[in-house]
């Protein structure tokens, strides 16, 4: 039982990629670029070309993903919006009827995290009174709210939510009558230890 955003846009692993978290500004991208620039002249260097071609090309292509990262990252001044997240709606991939997010819904960004988690508790809520009418147990049961960045402006934003829950019937005690008991053997014959 999940929800997650409908605008096809994966989460990208960037951030562990080009070693820049999704809250880095674009001084931060542009300081990690010069690093790796730098980096690259020194690979320059190397003896050994095929070595070192295979680390330029590999350090050509963080460069190159952080730079396009910057281009589409928004201005400071914050003229420019993202499209991607100005159209992110939620919705509710389960099979539960009675939940909240059946539809594709657009929610501010700023409250997406607490909307996603009310709606996750809601599978929580239903799952414990399911578990209930049907006799079960709850074992286990929590709820993640999982996280992404976006591909277009490099902001982190809630990708959807999980709610786990495990269940198991319930012991019946009225079945248990005559029931073999091993505990009670102990002393029934002469227990000792030498």
């Amino acid at each position: 039982m999940a929800i997650s955003p409908i605008t096809g846009a994966a989460a990208l692993g960037l951030a562990a990629l080009e070693g820049v978290s999704p809250k880095s500004t674009r001084a931060d991208i542009q300081s990690t670029v010069e690093k790796l620039k730098k980096q690259r002249d020194e690979y320059k260097n190397e003896i050994d070309s095929i070595s070192r071609d295979r680390k330029i090309s590999e350090l050509d292509k963080r460069i190159d993903n952080l730079e396009k990262r910057m281009a589409k990252m928004k201005e400071p001044d914050g003229k420019e919006e993202c499209q991607t997240c100005k159209n992110r709606k939620y919705q509710d991939g389960s099979d539960d009827p009675g939940v909240s997010f059946k539809s594709p819904t657009k929610v501010d960004a700023g409250s997406a995290e607490a909307a996603v988690r009310s709606h996750e508790y809601e599978h929580v809520n239903r799952n414990q009174a399911k578990a209930s009418r049907e006799g079960q147990e709850i074992v286990y049961q929590s709820v993640r709210i999982k996280h992404g960045i976006c591909p277009e402006c490099g902001d982190d934003y809630v990708v959807g939510g999980v709610t786990t829950t495990v269940t198991k019937p319930k012991r019946d005690e009225r079945f248990e009558v005559g029931m073999y008991d091993k505990s009670a053997e102990k002393g029934k014959f002469f227990d000792t230890i030498a």
